[in-house]
């Protein structure tokens, strides 16, 4: 905070005084009364009490906003002689008060805060430097809690980052096969200039069969545009669409970012409309409880705040209006993926070069798609690709029937002209359906698409045209159909739950096919948890491989596994015991049983497992330590046939304008700490995330677009400073990198004795200045005074008034370790 409000600066007990009634935010004339020192007892009405203009002075501040009792921002605030306060057309734009004209405001310089009030107060708290406005709930455009207006997002600072995970294993097999290593390097890695971010992703490997090579999956520049809250991107990545197949490729990518909108516009939740007859009180209740409730005037009334509470079934909305006319209604809410809440859409642009890995082919393509939000029901969407010999377009909607569910289809009319000559026309069809039953049967997403037989994908052309390009013979694998569900049933109270998972695909130029199905049961037994599973796995094949592996085009596995867990708590400290056993194809085929335990910042396994079917044993150790600049793993592994052992790293870290800093923990959003000599203080209680010995700390894991509050906890003698304000706020941009400093007072603490030159005690409470007036301390107890300092200064003042007069005493080079003297 750069504001300097001057907190009247008095001396001795008039200071105690002033921050007592800063502290109990009590009221402050504009001009403090001369205090009457007759009636103080001794050597103390010698101390110079009275001071004038206690005040906050006419100017301009940065002040930290409050409407009703929420944190909206800090912005700069004039504060004139009458104590009345402006605000800027540019702070009142970003400010969540509805009603104003925020485009004709935004041209004036500054505006009174009484004309947005609306019948309500400001009150400035001096001591914290916040202005508290109180504001009718009317008024009040109604955001997300952490959700702040663009105008307070952060850019952050200049600086480069790196994500890196380490990690080397040595196998030793007994068989004298010999030793293999295996060296494996991941590193997400970016430079933040000037609002720009380069990012670069890329890993190393190194086997005993494979030379040390690096493989860069994405390499780009990107740059927030919250004016259109979007994201601009060029360089190497991924398309990202919801309904094309995503393909590697070298362009420019414009999409709308969802996560600079408020959660009530990316999340979807039906918007609930209605009109009340009288006054009214409106509930929403789902499975029975009531989700949200609010008062509403006679008329229509609107609904679009709802937030999802982890259930999906519908909403039943209750108007009880004065009188006793209650109006019951019910509104549907089973939601697919591609499900917008009403009047939000989304949509997304890219254009370049397919650029797969190992095929030498990069036709230029086009690609966009959008999607809007048309009412609680449907959602409409729609997509296009297209190349030099490819064409597609797609045609789409989500809707929501009340008591049937959620529903999302889409057809996709795709155009190919192969390299052979060959032309390629067909479709691809996708439905899912959701939805959550009354029973408590969660359908989480039953999807199946179907691709008629001549439907090629922008990647199935690229990669058909590149092998044909090769003549090599073989044929590019293409999907034909899918189906995926997963089913959820939570049973009575006590008796558990069930899940059912299912998968089934196949290929239009293959024999290849895939069934899976598994059902699992859980339950809890006292603090034990278990849990029963049937998993049933059929594969057909069509390559020599593995035929000559099979012995057969055909596989199926049965397996029925067990697994009991039990918690046990000892020395405060967390474990749990592990025990699981399988059997496949109906043969008992092994069991293994391991302890967990975490302690504060360090987790380790042991586990002993033994193979019916390889008739083998094998003992395990495992170990992850918590540091604040890594996390650090090892691992052990010993058989009858081999020996493994392996170690790892993983973390961040952020080079800027002062030097490296480095975290146990990863993310692509990061904010460094600063609290000038404030040693080993903890974020947010965190025990693993530490200030270093400069006072910093580096914290990767940050939310963009949403407040994110950071408290410091200053343990007791860790530190040579005192935190003045321990919470730190940021809203920061997507993969930015910024810096909150926060005010510490380094200074060091004298204590001595000092008398007037003719041996008499100083008078209590006196204040202590330096040679230019910064007050410094002041006369304690017994003549003793008490400075805080960066280091001693040759002269001092102390204050002192005789009558109507101001007068000062002088200690010149004042001792610790002797009685000083004050010359008058």
């Amino acid at each position: 905070m750069k504001a300097t409000v001057n907190l009247l600066a008095p001396t001795g007990y008039g200071k105690l005084f002033y921050l007592t009634c800063i502290i109990l935010n009590c009221s402050v004339v504009n001009a403090a009364e001369t205090f009457n020192t007759s009636l103080m007892v001794g050597d103390s009405s010698q101390a110079d009490w009275n001071n004038q203009g206690q005040t906050i002075l006419s100017g301009v501040y940065d002040l930290d906003i409050y409407i009703n009792g929420s944190w909206s921002g800090n912005f700069p605030v004039k504060v004139d002689s009458g104590e009345a306060f402006w605000l800027s057309g540019a702070t009142l734009k970003a400010l969540p008060i509805k009603y104003i004209d925020k485009k004709a405001i935004t041209k004036k310089e500054w505006v009174p805060v009484a004309e947005i009030l609306y019948g309500g107060q400001a009150t400035l708290n001096r001591g914290m430097l916040r202005l508290n406005l109180t504001i009718p709930q009317a008024r009040i455009d109604k955001k997300d809690r952490r959700w702040i207006a663009p105008e307070l997002w952060d850019a952050g600072i200049n600086g480069a980052f790196t994500n890196y995970s380490l990690s080397y294993n040595n196998l030793q097999q007994h068989n004298n096969d010999g030793n293999a290593d295996n060296v494996f390097l991941s590193l997400s890695s970016g430079i933040n200039l000037a609002h720009w971010q380069l990012v670069d992703n890329s890993q190393f490997q190194r086997t005993r069969s494979r030379q040390g090579e690096w493989n860069t999956q994405s390499r780009y520049v990107e740059r927030a545009l919250p004016a259109i809250n979007s994201l601009f991107r060029i360089g190497d990545s991924y398309t990202n669409s919801p309904w094309f197949d995503n393909v590697r490729f070298r362009g420019i990518t414009l999409k709308q970012d969802q996560r600079m909108y408020p959660d009530s516009y990316r999340t979807y939740m039906p918007v609930i409309r209605g009109n009340a007859t009288a006054n009214a009180v409106v509930s929403v209740y789902q499975n029975g409880s009531a989700i949200y409730q609010t008062n509403v005037p006679p008329g229509p009334f609107v609904i679009d705040d709802l937030m999802p509470g982890g259930s999906r079934s519908d909403l039943t909305v209750e108007v009880a209006n004065a009188g006793g006319i209650t109006e019951r209604f019910t509104v549907p809410y089973s939601t697919v993926s591609d499900m917008l809440r009403s009047g939000s859409s989304e949509w997304l642009l890219t254009a370049g070069n397919v650029q797969l890995h190992d095929v030498d082919l990069h036709p230029a393509f086009v690609q966009g798609n959008g999607s809007h939000g048309i009412n609680n029901y449907l959602t409409l969407y729609s997509g296009a690709t297209l190349s030099q010999d490819y064409a597609s377009f797609l045609l789409g909607g989500a809707f929501s029937l009340p008591r049937v569910g959620s529903f999302s289809t889409n057809v996709d009319m795709a155009r190919a002209h192969l390299n052979s000559g060959e032309s390629m026309q067909g479709e691809r069809w996708k439905l899912a359906y959701s939805r959550f039953f009354m029973t408590k049967t969660n359908l989480t997403l039953a999807t199946y698409y179907y691709n008629t037989a001549r439907y090629l994908s922008l990647y199935d052309t690229v990669q058909t045209n590149a092998l044909a390009r090769e003549e090599n013979g073989k044929q590019y694998l293409r999907s034909k159909q899918s189906f995926s569900v997963n089913l959820d049933q939570t049973l009575p109270p006590g008796w558990g739950r069930i899940a059912i998972d299912g998968l089934w695909r196949q290929y239009w130029n293959s024999d290849r096919m895939l069934k899976q199905y598994s059902l699992t049961y859980s339950n809890l037994y006292k603090k034990a948890t278990w849990s029963l599973a049937f998993r049933r796995n059929h594969y057909e094949y069509d390559g020599s491989e593995e035929e000559r592996r099979y012995s057969s085009k055909s596989y199926d596995e049965q397996r029925i596994d067990l697994a009991v867990t039990i918690p046990l708590s000892l020395s405060g400290n967390r474990h749990s015991v592990t025990l699981r056993t399988s059997s496949q194809d109906g043969k008992y085929s092994g069991m293994e049983a391991g302890v967990n335990s975490s302690l504060e910042s360090l987790d380790y396994s042991l586990n002993f497992s033994h193979d019916r079917t390889g008739h083998s044993a094998k003992f395990g150790a495992y170990s992850a330590w918590r540091t604040p600049y890594a996390k650090l793993t090892g691992q052990y592994s010993e058989a009858s046939d081999f020996r493994q052992l392996g170690i790892g790293a993983s973390g961040s870290a952020v080079l800027w304008r002062d030097g490296v800093l480095a975290s146990g923990n990863t993310g692509n959003t990061f904010v460094i700490l600063d609290a000038p000599g404030i040693a080993q203080a903890t974020v947010n209680g965190n025990p693993n995330m530490r200030t270093n010995r400069a006072g910093r700390v580096l914290v990767p894991s940050v939310t963009p677009y949403r407040m994110n509050t950071y408290l410091l906890d200053n343990p007791r003698g860790e530190s040579e400073g005192e935190l003045l304000g321990n919470i730190g706020r940021v809203t920061p941009w997507a993969g930015s990198i910024n810096y909150v400093q926060y005010k510490t007072d380094t200074r060091a603490v004298f204590t001595f004795k000092a008398l007037f030159d003719n041996g008499q005690p100083l008078p209590f409470g006196a204040g202590v200045t330096d040679a230019e007036g910064n007050s410094l301390g002041y006369v304690a107890q017994g003549s003793l005074i008490y400075l805080k300092a960066k280091q001693l200064p040759e002269w001092l003042h102390v204050q002192l008034t005789e009558g109507q007069e101001s007068k000062t005493c002088r200690i010149h080079l004042a001792n610790a370790a002797q009685t000083s003297f004050c010359v008058r």
